[in-house]
């Protein structure tokens, strides 16, 4: 499927702002061009700012349809809709500009957009409203592997097993299990393992050995012997000393 995109490409615009100043950016650029014909999009249901402006037009992508093609000055989209095609159907509705506000958890939705359009829509930061460097999309937390995931569930009903065994014995004899002998049990086959907070707890505490398990946290060298370096250490040759002729 081809589109026509009747916007020149320096008219198009990308400005990332944090999500709790988008409102305000919005106003901004309302005021930047209050003497074109301005069309404000967002999503269906929801909810820009309230302006008044006769030359202003709110509106959504299921109210979309009720407007003629080109009939706008400048298209402002709000936020993006999870779909690429819904957007490409937006900026026939504009003759001249289009202006994209988005945060960086929203930048990954400007992609498909920009596969389609076949060009990378041009950055532009609105001074006033630049996004600060610590409020940047971090590091996802550590996740478990399948693998792991398993083992950890296998362990778990190990854990299941073993404390109802010594329940049933300490029945027989008419005794109540301690919470400290039934900790135990956990402890004991849970020590190598890691769930999900503690991985975060870890990388909290910047442990270099995050996500690792506890039996790869000490290496060892080829004969099983602790060794700071996994490496093997390079082998001495001694050569004999020369017999003195006499």
């Amino acid at each position: 499927m081809s589109y026509k995109n009747s916007v020149k490409r320096h008219n198009h615009k990308v400005h990332t702002c944090e999500v709790s100043r988008k409102q305000n950016l919005l106003k901004h650029l309302i005021d930047v061009y209050e003497d074109k014909k301005v069309l404000v999009l967002s999503k269906a249901n929801s909810k820009t700012t309230e302006i008044e402006d006769k030359n202003l037009t709110l509106s959504n992508d299921t109210e979309l349809c009720n407007f003629k093609e080109g009939s706008f000055d400048v298209l402002i989209s709000f936020d993006l809709p999870a779909d690429a095609d819904t957007y490409m159907k937006r900026i026939a509705y504009t003759s001249t500009m289009a202006l994209i506000l988005v945060s960086v958890e929203e930048e990954a939705l400007l992609y498909p957009i920009e596969t389609l359009l076949g060009k990378n829509l041009p950055r532009e930061v609105v001074p006033g409203f630049e996004v600060l460097r610590s409020n940047k999309t971090k590091n996802p937390p550590h996740r478990p592997t399948k693998s792991q995931v398993a083992e950890e569930e296998a362990a778990k009903e190990r854990v299941r097993e073993k404390q109802a065994r010594l329940r049933e014995r300490a029945e027989k004899r008419g005794e109540e299990v301690s919470a400290e002998d039934l900790k135990k049990i956990e402890d004991d086959e849970t020590k190598y393992l890691k769930d999900s907070k503690a991985d975060k707890k870890e990388q909290k505490n910047g442990n270099n050995n995050f996500g690792k398990k506890e039996w790869d946290k000490k290496s060892t060298d080829y004969r099983g012997k602790n060794d700071s370096s996994t490496k093997r250490k390079p082998k001495i040759i001694v050569l004999p000393a020369k017999k003195a002729t006499k």
